[in-house]
């Protein structure tokens, strides 16, 4: 698989970032392309996210992405909101699944095999608690 193309767009007025993950993830990558996000002058850590995975390949471990998620928690810029994730097999769904475990209780996470169900689920205004 080709390497990992990223790019991201901030929907200020929607108050959410949509980022597009392509080719093979890996953790530097990915931990890189937080980092540009963050650096957007036009992000907001309150905004929620899309993240579309479902043109990649995660190849990172489901450590790697606990130990990413748990170590970004612990920066202001991180948004502790509603996110979607985008997949496009179950492996891919296992993996992002197992971030769950170490996110933080005030952000709620789903994952979707699809892009107008993630976004329908992201703009609704149903309580985010499980």
């Amino acid at each position: 698989m080709s390497p990992m193309k990223a790019s991201h767009r901030i929907h200020a007025d929607s108050g959410y970032v949509h980022i597009t993950l392509e080719g093979a993830v890996t953790l530097p990558d990915l931990a890189q392309h937080v980092q540009v996000v963050w650096a957007d002058p036009a992000w907001n850590p309150s905004y929620d996210g899309i993240v579309d995975c479902s043109n990649a390949s995660l190849a990172i471990s489901e450590t790697e992405l606990q130990a990413l998620a748990m170590g970004m928690q612990k920066d202001p810029r991180c948004s502790l909101a509603k996110w979607a994730f985008v997949v496009s097999t179950a492996a891919a769904f296992a993996k992002v699944r197992k971030v769950e475990h170490v996110a933080d209780p005030k952000s709620t996470l789903r994952i979707f095999f699809d892009l107008p169900s993630a976004e329908k689920w992201l703009r609704s205004k149903v309580p985010t608690t499980p």
